[in-house]
C-alpha cells in the first residue's frame, strides 16, 4: 500500500527527512490444511468427518484422547541437538608456483565454488560450508593476495597484477585443476565480479552465478565527473607511492578499526564477534598484504558488473542486503533487469554480507544457503527441460489428467495421502494453547504404499491433516527401502510413547519419525527410506510439542524451498529430537521431491479450476463504516485513472483493457497511475465500486505440483488512513498515513491435487499474512457451508479469518495499528465475479495491466515522525517514538504495485 497525493495536475514525488513510508501489500509463506470437496468428479462433502480407522487399532476421534503427563514440564525453549555436518578439511594447491589456500567439504553432488570479497577470505564462509556440503561438493578458494594465499608485491610481478583477469583466472584453474568438473559460482562482493570475470572468460567452466552484495564498484573511473578524476588519480599516487598509504593501512589494521568496519557492514552487530575480527585482520598482518591492499584501492580500471552481465551465457541470481551500507540495494536492483539474471532476492535487516550470517539464528543465513541451492537445482531442471523438448513452465493437461484422482506420480515414486489415523501416544500438558499434542500413525494404508513416518497434532484443534505414503513404480524397485536401524529420540516418563528417527542406508534419506506405545525397537517394515534424489531439504512448520527436560520437542515439516518452480513435496511429517539423541544419529529429516518431468500434470484444468472456484470462492466482509469499497479494474480505467510518466506534466488515459499501459521493465519509477484530477470525479472513484467488483484469480502449482494455489486477487481504487490504539485511548487517527491510490489485496486457497479438498486459506495482512487451516475457517451460513468468509479491515482492506479488533504492535505496552472488522457489505468473490487472469502452466493469456510492473498510485514518502506529532501531540514524547517505529514495522511496504510485482506471484505467502 502507499500513500495518496492531494488532488492536483500531476502527483507529487516527495523526499522525506526522516524515515519514510509507502504502504504495499507485500508477499506471503505457509502451513496446511482443510477438507471440503467440490464437484471435480467425486461426491460433495457438506460438513468436516472424522473417518474411523481400521477395525484392528484405537478408532480416531475428533479430540482423540490424551493421558496425563503430569512430571514433564514443557516449554517452548527446548534445546535442539543439530544434525552431524560434514567435515571441512583446509588444502594448499599450486597456481603459477604460488600457495593458495583452501577450503573444502563434502562427497558428492554438483560443485559450488564460494568466492570472498576484498580484504575477506574463506573463513568468512565458515557458516555455510558445511550446511551446503551436505549435498554439495563445496570449494572455498582465497584469492590470490588475501588471506593465507601468498601475496606477491605487484611491484616485483608486473603492473596490474592484481586485476578481475588475473582472479578469474585463478578460479578458472582452480576448477580444472582441483574440482574437476564445471560448477556454481556463489560470491560476495568483489568476489561477484571475480565469479563473473570467470564466467565470461570461460563459459564452459560454469553452470550458475549466485551474486551476494557484488561490489558496484562506484570509485571505478567510467562512474567518476571527469573534472574529479585527476584529483583521484593524484590521492591514489600519493597513498601508492609515499608513506602516506601505510600509515593509512596501519590505522585500519587494528581490532578496534576491524571491528567498527565489521559492525557497520555487517548491520547486525551481534555477528561481529572476536572471532571474525580475527578470522579477517590476521591475514591482513602478513607481509605483503599492505601492498595487496594499496594495490587493489587504487584500481579503478577493470570491468563493471553491467558490462560482464550481458556476456555471461549461465543464469544469475542476485540476493541482496536491505541493510548494505557500502552497496545500496536501491542500485542493486537495477542488476534485476539483466536477461541472464533469472531471480533478485532482498534479504531483510541484513547488511554487505549475508553468508556470514549464525545459521542457526538468522533466517537470512539460511535463506542465503537455500538461494545457492535452489540456484543449482534450477539450472539442473531447465537442463533437463530443454533435452526434453519442455517449453517451461506452461504444461497442457488433458481432459483426463491427473487431477483429483488420489494419487500423484513424482517420477516413479507413486504417493497418496492418508487421512485416518491411529492414535499412539498423547498428552494433555505443553503445546499449543497448554492443551498437548497426539501421535498418530496412518491406519489403514492402501495395498502396496508403504508408510514413510508418523503423524503429529496439537490437541487444539479437530483432527485435520494427512501424511503421504509411497510405492515404487519405477520398475527398479530401488526407490524405497527398510531403515538398518533406529536411533531411540526421546521416551515419555509415562513410558507409553517412544519416539525413533529411522536410520537410512547410505545414499537414502528418512521422511518421517516412528511413534511406538512399546520400548522394543519397530521393525524394519514400520517404514520406508527413501532415495535421496526422490528427496528434498525442508524445515520446521509449526511447533507440535517441547520440553525443557531432555529438550524433547516435537514440529510439522515443510519444504525448504516453497514456489512455482520448486519440487518439494509436503510429506505431513513431523521431527522429533532431544538433547538425549544418541550421538551421530542424523535429527534432520528431508521431505518428498517431485522428479516427474510434467510435475504440473496432476494440476486442475481450467474448467477444474472454476469449479474449484465455485465451490470454494469466499466471502469477504467489509467494514459497516468502510468508505474505500473495491471496483473492478476496468471501472477504474473507464472511470478517469490516468497514467503519469516521470518527466512529463501531462497524463494520458488508460485505455478501458489498459492496453496502452507500458509491459513489464520492472518498477522502475518512470510511469505511474492516479485517480481523476477533477476533484468530485476523483472522490467518487475513490468510494469504488461494489456492485461491478470483480476478483482476479492466479491459479499456480505449489509443494512440487501437489496442491493448487488459487490466489484471489481484489482491487480498491483508495486505501484509506490508518488509526493506532495506545494504552487507554482507543482510537487515534494518524492523519495522511495509510493513504493511497491502488491498493491490491489476495487471499489464497490452497486446494489438494489428490482429493481436490481445501486444505487451508492464506488471508493477507499489510506486508505478510497466516494461513489458517480449513476446519478452522468461518463459513457462510446456508451457502452449502464450504465457502470460507474473510473479513476486511476499515480502511487498510488488511484480511482477517474472523470479526474483531486487531491490534497490531506491542499489546504488552498497548501500542498498535488498529484492524477492525465486521460484517457490513458482504462481496461475493463467486457469482460470477471471478476470472482466471492467469494460470502459466494451462497457457492462459493475461490481461495487458497485470502486465504493468510500475506503481498503481503515485509513492509518496511522508517524515513519519512529523505526521505522528501532528496526529497525537497529546501523547508523552517516548510514546509517539514507539508509535513511529510501529508505524514504519508495520506499514512500509514496497508500494501500490500490481499483483505480478508482488513475491508470491511466483514463490510461497510470506508469513507475519
Amino acid at each position: 500500500m502507499a500513500c495518496a497525493a492531494p488532488p492536483g495536475p500531476l502527483p507529487a514525488r516527495r523526499s522525506a527527512t526522516a524515515a519514510r513510508v509507502v504502504f504495499a501489500v507485500g508477499p506471503h509463506p505457509p502451513r496446511f490444511y482443510g477438507r471440503f470437496k467440490p464437484s471435480t468428479g467425486g461426491a460433495a462433502r457438506s460438513s468436516l468427518r472424522v473417518v474411523a480407522s481400521s477395525s484392528k487399532a484405537d478408532p480416531v476421534e475428533e479430540r482423540p484422547p490424551v493421558a496425563s503427563l503430569a512430571d514433564v514440564p514443557v516449554s517452548s525453549d527446548a534445546s535442539s541437538p543439530v544434525e552431524p555436518q560434514p567435515q571441512v578439511s583446509t588444502g594448499t594447491w599450486k597456481w603459477r608456483g604460488y600457495n593458495i589456500r583452501y577450503q573444502y567439504a563434502g562427497t558428492s553432488g554438483p560443485a559450488l565454488v564460494l568466492i570472498h570479497g576484498f580484504g575477506a577470505n574463506s573463513d568468512l564462509w565458515r557458516k555455510n560450508i558445511p550446511v551446503l556440503a551436505v549435498a554439495h561438493r563445496v570449494y572455498a578458494i582465497d584469492l590470490i593476495g588475501y588471506g593465507y594465499s601468498d601475496k606477491p608485491n605487484p611491484r616485483e610481478i608486473r603492473e596490474n597484477f592484481y586485476t578481475f583477469e588475473t582472479w578469474g583466472e585463478q578460479l578458472n584453474t582452480f576448477c580444472a585443476e582441483v574440482v574437476q568438473s564445471e560448477a556454481f559460482f556463489i560470491c560476495n562482493s568483489i568476489g561477484g565480479v571475480v565469479g563473473l570475470q570467470a564466467a565470461v572468460m570461460e563459459p564452459k567452466k560454469c553452470k550458475g552465478i549466485v551474486l551476494l552484495d557484488i561490489s558496484l564498484r562506484m570509485l571505478h573511473s567510467k562512474k567518476q565527473p571527469w573534472f574529479a578524476k585527476p584529483f583521484i588519480k593524484s590521492f591514489q599516487s600519493l597513498l601508492r607511492n609515499t608513506v602516506v598509504g601505510k600509515l593509512f593501512f596501519n590505522a585500519v589494521a587494528t581490532p578496534e578499526s576491524v571491528k567498527n568496519i565489521l559492525c557497520q557492514c555487517y548491520h547486525d552487530t551481534s555477528a561481529v564477534t572476536h572471532e571474525l575480527v580475527q578470522i579477517i585482520l590476521q591475514p591482513g598482518l602478513d607481509p605483503g598484504a599492505v601492498d595487496v591492499f594499496l594495490e587493489f584501492i587504487c584500481y579503478s580500471g577493470g570491468p563493471l558488473p553491467e558490462e560482464l552481465l550481458p556476456l555471461v551465457k549461465c543464469p544469475v541470481l542476485v540476493a541482496w542486503g536491505e541493510k548494505d551500507p557500502w552497496e545500496p540495494v536501491e542500485l542493486g536492483r537495477a542488476y534485476a533487469s539483466f536477461d541472464t539474471v533469472e531471480d533478485f532476492v532482498v534479504l531483510p535487516d541484513v547488511g554487505h554480507c549475508p553468508q556470514g550470517l549464525n545459521l542457526m539464528e538468522n533466517g537470512n543465513a539460511r535463506l542465503t544457503n537455500e538461494s545457492c541451492q535452489a540456484m543449482q537445482k534450477k539450472n539442473t531442471y531447465s537442463q533437463s527441460r530443454e533435452l526434453t523438448g519442455g517449453t517451461g513452465t506452461t504444461v497442457s493437461v488433458s481432459e483426463d489428467g491427473g487431477f483429483d484422482k488420489g494419487s500423484i506420480d513424482l517420477g516413479g515414486l507413486e504417493v497418496r495421502q492418508v487421512t485416518t489415523f491411529a492414535k499412539v501416544w498423547s498428552t494433555t500438558q505443553g503445546g499449543q494453547d497448554g492443551l498437548g499434542a497426539t501421535f498418530f500413525k496412518p491406519s489403514p494404508v492402501p495395498a502396496g504404499f508403504s508408510v514413510l513416518g508418523h503423524y503429529a497434532q496439537p490437541n487444539n484443534r479437530s483432527l485435520f491433516g494427512h501424511v503421504l505414503v509411497g510405492r515404487d513404480t519405477s520398475g527398479t524397485g530401488a526407490l524405497l527401502v527398510a531403515p538398518v536401524d533406529y536411533a531411540l529420540v526421546w521416551s515419555s516418563p509415562d513410558g507409553a510413547g517412544h519416539f525413533w528417527l529411522p536410520t537410512a542406508p547410505e545414499g537414502y534419506k528418512a521422511v518421517g519419525v516412528v511413534v511406538t506405545a512399546a520400548a522394543d525397537r519397530p521393525s524394519p517394515d514400520e517404514v520406508r527410506c527413501v532415495r535421496a534424489d526422490f528427496t528434498d531439504a525442508c524445515e520446521t512448520e509449526d511447533s507440535v510439542l517441547s520440553s525443557d527436560k531432555d529438550g524433547f520437542s516435537a514440529a510439522t515439516l515443510k519444504p525448504a524451498v516453497r514456489g512455482i518452480d520448486a519440487r518439494g513435496v509436503h510429506a505431513g511429517t513431523f521431527l522429533a529430537q532431544s538433547s538425549a539423541t544418541p550421538a551421530g544419529a542424523s535429527t534432520t529429516l528431508a521431505c518428498l521431491k517431485n522428479n516427474s518431468a510434467s510435475y504440473t500434470s496432476s494440476m486442475p484444468d481450467l474448467a477444474q479450476v472454476n469449479s474449484l472456484l465455485a465451490a470454494y470462492a469466499p466471502h469477504v466482509y467489509l467494514h459497516p463504516n468502510e468508505p474505500y469499497l473495491p471496483s473492478s479494474v476496468t471501472w477504474f480505467f473507464e472511470n478517469g485513472a490516468l497514467l503519469y510518466q516521470k518527466g512529463s506534466q501531462t497524463p494520458t488515459p488508460v485505455a478501458a483493457d489498459g492496453s496502452n499501459l507500458p509491459q513489464g521493465g520492472g518498477n522502475d519509477g518512470g510511469y505511474w497511475l492516479d485517480l481523476p484530477v477533477d476533484g468530485n470525479q476523483r472522490e467518487n472513484v475513490k468510494k469504488g465500486d461494489l456492485a461491478g467488483a470483480k476478483v482476479y484469480v492466479q491459479a499456480k502449482p505449489m509443494l512440487g505440483g501437489t496442491v493448487t494455489d488459487l490466489a484471489v486477487w481484489i482491487f480498491f481504487p483508495f486505501n484509506g488512513p490508518a488509526r493506532a490504539k495506545v494504552g487507554l485511548i482507543p482510537s487515534i487517527p494518524l492523519g495522511k498515513i495509510g493513504e493511497h491510490v491502488g491498493d491490491w489485496e489476495h487471499v489464497t486457497l490452497r486446494v489438494s491435487n489428490f482429493s481436490g479438498e481445501l486444505l487451508r486459506m492464506y488471508f493477507s495482512q499489510h506486508s505478510a499474512g497466516t494461513w489458517v487451516d480449513a476446519s478452522r475457517l468461518e463459513y457462510l451460513d446456508g451457502d452449502g457451508g464450504n465457502r470460507p468468509v474473510a473479513y476486511a479491515s476499515q480502511h487498510g482492506h488488511a484480511f482477517y479469518p474472523n470479526a474483531g479488533t486487531v491490534l497490531q504492535g506491542n499489546t504488552s505496552l498497548g501500542i498498535g495499528i488498529r484492524n477492525d472488522c465486521a460484517r457490513g457489505s458482504r462481496l461475493d468473490t463467486g457469482a460470477g465475479r471471478c476470472e482466471v487472469v492467469s494460470a502459466e502452466y494451462l497457457g492462459v493469456k493475461e490481461p495487458a495491466w497485470l502486465g504493468f510492473e510500475r506503481e498503481w498510485g503515485p509513492r509518496e514518502e511522508y517524515d513519519i515522525g512529523r505526521e505522528i506529532n501532528r496526529a497525537a501531540r497529546i501523547l508523552p514524547r517516548s510514546v509517539r517514538e514507539r508509535l513511529a517505529k510501529l508505524v514504519e514495522k508495520v506499514l512500509v511496504g514496497e508500494g501500490p504495485t500490481g499483483p505480478k510485482m508482488h513475491g508470491n506471484w511466483r514463490n510461497d505467502e510470506r508469513e507475519a
